[in-house]
């Protein structure tokens, strides 16, 4: 079980396409762990979405926190950022005292992929790692051979 007053990551998605409306995460295609782009070194057809979802305990709220989504290769090295920025979870009237808070977010990712290979995602608060989810990377066609 999670540690209540620390946030956790409720979920990390990949998705043909996903958005945030009205505190409701609305996925088209989730769960995926396979992309296959045109070619090696380059970038999808068409962009793909990342969805996350974060709980923030009640003692970390009306504050300010920074947050990355950041894509790594199976040797840990940072391949690039999909997004990042600050965030901050406030207590609505009327809620409970002690209650935690949800902060979502969805867009669209197009990164340049070097190699086929294992690839993580990842996401991080205030520069700590809260989770990350894996995606396996392949050429539609094979590399020329020399």
């Amino acid at each position: 079980m999670s540690d209540p007053d620390k946030i956790g990551l409720d979920y990390l998605l990949v998705a043909d396409g996903a958005q945030v409306v009205g505190g409701k995460l609305y996925l088209l295609g989730g769960g995926w762990d396979r992309l296959t782009v045109p070619e090696l070194p380059g970038h999808p057809a068409t962009p793909f979405s990342v969805a996350v979802g974060v709980n923030v305990p009640w003692n970390l709220t009306n504050r300010k926190m920074s947050f990355s989504i950041d894509v790594y290769d199976a040797d840990g090295g940072h391949v690039g950022q999909l997004v990042g920025g600050e965030f901050e979870v406030g207590r609505p009237t009327g809620l409970r005292s002690g209650t935690p808070q949800r902060f979502q977010l969805a867009g669209p990712a197009s990164p340049e992929m070097p190699a086929a290979g294992r690839y993580v995602i990842q996401c991080a608060i205030d520069g700590e790692v809260i989770g990350h989810t894996g995606i396996e990377v392949m050429a539609a066609r094979p590399a020329a051979s020399a």
